[in-house]
C-alpha cells in the first residue's frame, strides 16, 4: 500500500519556482535572516588576522587564569581558599577562550550570483546584489563595509586593515563579483 504523501515514480515532483527580483528584496525585508541562496559560492573571504588575534587572545587569557589558580592559596589572606577554587580560574579562562576562540575566528563573507552573505561576530546576513550599492574600504577604517540603500553599510569583519596586502586581492576578486551580478543604475 502507498501513502499518497509520498511521491512515487507516476508522480513527478514540481520544480521550485524562481523568485522574481521584487519578491528577493520582500523575502529578505521580511526575514532577515534567510538564506536566500542555494547556488554554490563564488568567493568567500576570512580574516587571518583576526585568527593571529584570537590566537594571542587565547594564551593571554589562559596564562593569566593559570597563574591565579595556581597562585590564589599560595599565601594566606583569611580568606578560604579550597581546590575548587584553584580550579575555578582555569575553568573560566578555558570558558573565555572558548568563547573569544568562536567569535573571532566566525567571520566571513560569501558571495554568488544570487547575492552576498555577511557573517560577523553576531549574526548572519543576506543581501541580494538588488539592494546592495558596492563595496567600500574607507582610508583608516579598519575594516570594510557594504554600502546599502539610505545611506546605510554593514561592516564586514572578513575583511580588516589588519590583513595588510592579503585584504587588496580578496577586496579586487569581490569587486570583480560586483561588476559581474550588481545591477546597473539606469
Amino acid at each position: 500500500m502507498t501513502d499518497p504523501q509520498i511521491p512515487s515514480e507516476k508522480q513527478p515532483i514540481a520544480a521550485r519556482p524562481e523568485l522574481s527580483d521584487e519578491q528577493v528584496l520582500a523575502y529578505t525585508s521580511a526575514d532577515p535572516f534567510a538564506k536566500t541562496s542555494t547556488k554554490p559560492w563564488e568567493y568567500e573571504a576570512r580574516s587571518p588576522f583576526l585568527r593571529k588575534v584570537a590566537i594571542v587572545w587565547v594564551i593571554l587569557v589562559m596564562a593569566a587564569h593559570l597563574f591565579m589558580g595556581f597562585t590564589v592559596g599560595l599565601s594566606f589572606t583569611g580568606a578560604s581558599v579550597t581546590t575548587i577554587d584553584k580550579f575555578a580560574f582555569p575553568g573560566v579562562g578555558v570558558l573565555i577562550s572558548v568563547l573569544s576562540w568562536f567569535a573571532l575566528t566566525r567571520p566571513r563573507l560569501r558571495a554568488n550570483s544570487d547575492g552576498v552573505e555577511v557573517r560577523n561576530i553576531v549574526g548572519t546576513r543576506f543581501y541580494p546584489w538588488q539592494v546592495i550599492y558596492g563595496l567600500s574600504f574607507p582610508e583608516g577604517s579598519r575594516m570594510a563595509r557594504i554600502e546599502l540603500p539610505d545611506f546605510e553599510y554593514v561592516p564586514v569583519w572578513a575583511l580588516q586593515s589588519g590583513d595588510k596586502t592579503d585584504v587588496i586581492p580578496k577586496v579586487r576578486s569581490f569587486r570583480d563579483l560586483e561588476a559581474r551580478y550588481m545591477p546597473q543604475d539606469d
